[in-house]
């Protein structure tokens, strides 16, 4: 019996200790942001196929979903790590909860958008003021608030052709997880950018682990 009971607890260790096979589409990663714990599904890391590590550290969340489903990557999918781009994935970045990132004033930045580049009332749309830059007429950068003491930019860089694709990179410091907030997708889903974000932070916080 004394035997029975050693060799249930070593197995039982072992168990405990096992990897979780990274190559499994339910596979989840721990991730430490800055010592912020996360555990985020491996296919909203990577797609299944590549693999990952069990988990690691970075100063930087990344993950992805497709927009309007908010599903992770399959197999099957484009992938977005290596380069290949799909207009209805979704890039979603972001620091540590209540890193207060130095240096990122976003109401600065986006004066500097409104002195530096020109106004274009025509190109005004959801809820956002545009500003061309003066150099590239392809380059259109918005400024709006995504919460009420939030200044947003917008920037997109436009398709000048049917073979290109327009993509917008969008930032703002979240007022209350004070964290910087980074998110790329495909210029025809400018009109969802507010949808968008509120997916993004849904999938933080679900994410995060006191």
């Amino acid at each position: 019996m004394k035997r029975l009971f050693l060799l249930s607890g070593i197995l039982l260790i072992l168990v405990s200790c096992a990897k979780p096979n990274i190559y499994d589409p339910n596979a989840r990663i721990k991730v430490s942001i800055d010592d912020d714990k996360y555990i985020i599904p491996l296919n909203h890391i990577t797609r299944p196929d590549t693999g990952s590590y069990a988990s690691f550290e970075t100063d930087m969340g990344g993950a992805y979903f497709f927009w309007p489903s908010g599903r992770g990557l399959t197999k099957e999918d484009k992938n977005p790590s290596v380069l290949e781009y799909d207009d209805n994935i979704i890039k979603f970045y972001w620091t540590a909860k209540n890193s207060g990132i130095v240096g990122n004033d976003m109401s600065t930045r986006v004066d500097i958008v409104k002195k530096t580049n020109r106004k274009n009332m025509e190109q005004d749309k959801f809820r956002l003021k545009a500003y061309i830059d003066n150099n590239d007429d392809s380059i259109i950068s918005y400024t709006g608030n995504i919460y009420p003491n939030s200044p947003t930019t917008i920037r997109c860089l436009m398709a000048t052709n049917d073979e290109q694709n327009s993509v917008c990179q969008m930032e703002y410091l979240h007022p209350i997880y004070n964290n910087n907030i980074l998110l790329e997708f495909s210029g025809k889903n400018l009109a969802d950018w507010q949808s968008i974000n509120t997916m993004a932070i849904n999938y933080m916080e679900k994410w995060h682990k006191d």
